[in-house]
This record gives C-alpha cells, structure tokens and sequence, in this order.
C-alpha cells in the first residue's frame, strides 16, 4: 500500500509538471537585443542651430529646430543657450542626442530629438533639455566624440580664474550619466580650434592653430602623449573610418597623420588655400576645396603609412576674392557629392541668396547639375521679400551684422537616406532643402523666433547645421 500511495503521488506530479510544460510552450520567447540600437526614424532629421544678434539681443537664448525628411517640416523646437557656435550628435546607439556648445553663457545644453507625430502638433517639443554649467570664463567652442557616454568639448578659457592654469585651455569632458562636467585635460597655452577623435576611441587628436601643431591625447590615461608639428594655422581635423588616419587642414593644404605611429607623413597639396573638407565612408575619399576654385577628390583607401592619391581636381568658377566652393556634402550612398560655392556674381545679389548648389557624379567625377538658391523661392519668407512682422520685422539678408563672424555662416550635409541636402545660410535666416532626385529646391525653412509663440518675436539666424546618421 505505501508503495502504491508514493507511486500514485509520482504519477500526479508528473500530470502537474506536464501540463506546466505545455503552458510554457505557448509563451512568446524574449529574445535580449545587446545594446541600444536606437530609433531608426531618429536618424532621417536634420537639425539647425540658430542665433541673435549677441550685442542686440545678449539675452535671448538661441534654438535648435528639427527638420524632418520625409516631410520638409519643421517638427520639434526647443531652446539652448545664449551665443551657439558648434553642436554635434552624440555617435551610435544614442544618435538622436545633441551637444550645443553656448560661448556667451559658458554651457553646454543636450537634448534629445522629437518625436516625429504628437499631438496637438504640429510642432512637437524635442526632449528634455538639460544645461551642462563650465566654469566662469570657460568659453566652450568646439565638441567632437566617437564614444557612446562620453562627449568632449573645448574650453578656450580666456577670463577663467587660477585653475587649472590662468588663460589655459582645456578639454572638458562630459559623461552622459553626470549631469557636470567631469576632469579636463590640460593644454598648452594656444588657441584649440578642432578636434576629432578615432571612430575606435582610443586617442583624440587636438589642432592648435597659433602653435601650428597637433595634440595627441590618449582617451584613457587623458593625457597628452604626443605633440606634432602640422602645417601653418590648423583649422580642422577629420578621421578615417580604419582608425589609420587623421587628415589636419591647414592653409597650406592637408597634413596626414599616420595614426599608428602618430608620425605626420606628408602634406597633400591643393591648388589654392583650403577653406573645407569632408570624409566619405562609403568611397573611403577626402574631398577638399580651396579659395582657387577647386576640389580636390582624394582617394584615402591605402594601407597605413601611405598618402592618399589625387583622383582629380573638380574645377568651379571663382573671383578676384577668392569666392567660390566652400563645403562639400557627399552622399551615404556614394552616388554623387555637392559642392556649396560663393556665386562669383554675389555682389548683385543679397550674400544669403548666392550660394550655388553643384552635384558632381562620384563614379566619373564630372560636374552634373548647379542648383542655385536663389529666388524664386518657394517659401513665403523669402529674405529677399520679407513679410512685415510687429516690432522687429525679419533683416534683409545682405546685412545681417553679425553673420560676416561668424565661423560656420554657410553649411552643406546630406540626409541619412541620400534624399535631400540641406544648406543653411545665416544671412538668408533658414535652411535650404533639395532633393537629390532631380536636383531640385523643396523649400526654405526659416529659423524660428525667439522666445517662441509669446511676446515680440526676434528673428533667429541659423550658425550651424548637422544632418542624421
């Protein structure tokens, strides 16, 4: 009989087990995604950076606005600090987060980007944003990382107190689960303009143009391990996508370090004075262009140690003054790149209204269709034909006092998807949208006005552009 009872309760155990088993076979699987692949949607948005005048209105704190690609629309507004100069996107799995740098209120603000419906709309906020304090004096002028929770910016320091040195500059560094600023790395007396650091994060590589030279910083042990002689005046500094290589644009042309090494192993010669360039991580490119009219397309896929060959010189019409290409926009496709230009003819036209828009075949390196962006202009505040507006109406795009100093005045990108290129003008007060497709105007989106939807509206001009991933 005991032996009857415990099989009995054996048999009713495994009936309970049993049944539990065929419950669990009907359950979903949760299958854990590593990391954060972020929203793809997030990536398809431009965002312009827009100002005042900072003498006029010193209190009037810039915007940021989003610019939807599939729609050509204005989709989220928030605002960032007095006197924006530089912004960048935080890279991978955290894409849709800003940076802006605000030089007359020395902060940093972030934010994240809005979402592409909300209701009521049709303006939807852009996420939280939250204002990093620098020390008093610090001046924050530039932002540059490759890493995923820590952003880089420099601080020219001119009116800082005695730490960590008087007139000193630094780079601070700001991690994204620290609401402060976190240790800064100190540099030699000069003046830091660009940075960049390898897509691996290893070394962050700051150009000095008074000293001419090159910072080699080790992201780890944040200190400066090598210091080397470039060309005259650094202004900007970009990275190959192998980690190999750091191309420093100088006015005497491009120097190319050797990121293995940290030697500078040449100079790659253009045919005037440098005055941009951008990296293409789908033809593995350099393009440069210089004040004489041309683009230098360099073919930077050689082994480490080697300079990149010169594949052509695309040529553009110039002036006396040197007017002519001044950015380049190359798409993720690797279809075409286009090139921003100064018209020679500027001077019978408002400046914001004279820039030309050139496509240039990737594959045969010709120039295809120039595209200007002046009138007619789709949208109804043309700066050409402003709108009256109460109390402070829009200024003509040709006197616009303080776009003439500003360091980013004309920029050019391409949209993720290679749909659309984006130009923003701060004399014309907005940003320009094109279709790739047929090389075609969409519309001009004005920055908005600030403080937004109360009081007097003070028009805003944009200082700088970024486009998605």
């Amino acid at each position: 009989m005991q032996i009857r009872r415990w099989l009995s309760y054996f048999v009713l155990l495994s009936l309970w087990a049993a049944c539990l088993s065929c419950g669990q076979n009907y359950r979903l699987p949760i299958i854990q995604i590593p990391g954060d692949p972020g929203d793809p949607k997030l990536y398809h948005f431009a965002m312009t950076i827009s100002t005042t005048d900072p003498t006029i209105n010193a209190n009037v704190p810039g915007s940021v606005m989003q610019i939807d690609v599939a729609g050509d629309m204005d989709v989220g507004e928030a605002l960032v600090g007095r006197g924006p100069i530089y912004a960048t996107l935080l890279p991978t799995g955290a894409a849709n987060r800003i940076y802006v740098a605000n030089a007359l209120e020395d902060t940093v603000t972030t934010t994240t980007a809005a979402p592409l419906s909300c209701s009521p709309g049709p303006v939807c906020p852009i996420g939280t944003v939250s204002t990093i304090t620098m020390p008093t004096g610090a001046a924050p002028s530039y932002l540059n990382s490759t890493e995923t929770s820590n952003m880089y910016v420099i601080l020219q320091n001119p009116n800082r107190g005695p730490l960590p040195e008087p007139q000193t500059p630094t780079i601070g560094i700001i991690s994204v689960f620290s609401p402060g600023l976190g240790p800064e790395i100190v540099l030699p007396a000069g003046n830091p303009v660009a940075m960049v650091e390898l897509p691996n994060g290893h070394k962050l590589y700051v150009a000095d143009q008074t000293n001419s030279v090159v910072y080699v910083v080790d992201t780890v042990s944040k200190q400066i391990t090598q210091t080397l002689a470039v060309g005259p005046s650094p202004s900007m500094a970009l990275a190959s996508a192998d980690n190999s290589a750091v191309y420093v644009m100088t006015s005497a042309g491009v120097s190319v370090i050797d990121a293995l090494t940290d030697t500078v192993i040449g100079n790659l010669a253009t045919p005037g004075q440098p005055n941009s360039m951008a990296y293409d991580s789908k033809l593995i490119r350099l393009y440069v262009t210089d004040l004489g009219g041309g683009v230098s397309v360099f073919d930077t896929a050689k082994a480490g140690g080697n300079l990149p060959a010169l594949l052509t010189v695309v040529s553009l019409p110039t002036d006396h003054l040197g007017r002519g290409p001044i950015g380049v926009a190359p798409l993720p496709n690797g279809k075409f790149f286009y090139v921003l230009s100064i018209d020679p003819d500027h001077a019978k036209k408002p400046l914001g209204t004279s820039l030309t828009l050139t496509a240039v075949d990737s594959t045969t390196l010709t120039v295809v269709v120039p595209t200007s962006t002046g009138p007619p202009n789709p949208y109804p505040l043309d700066p050409l034909n402003p709108p009256p507006a109460p109390n402070t109406p829009p200024v003509p795009a040709a006197v616009v006092p303080y776009c003439a100093p500003a360091r980013f005045r004309y920029m050019v990108g391409a949209s993720a998807d290679s749909g659309r290129i984006y130009v923003s003008s701060c004399d014309a007060g907005g940003t320009y949208i094109f279709q790739t497709s047929d090389d075609t105007g969409v519309l001009m989106l004005p920055s908005p006005g600030q403080p937004p939807f109360t009081g007097t509206i003070i028009p805003q001009n944009p200082v700088f552009l970024i486009t998605g991933r």
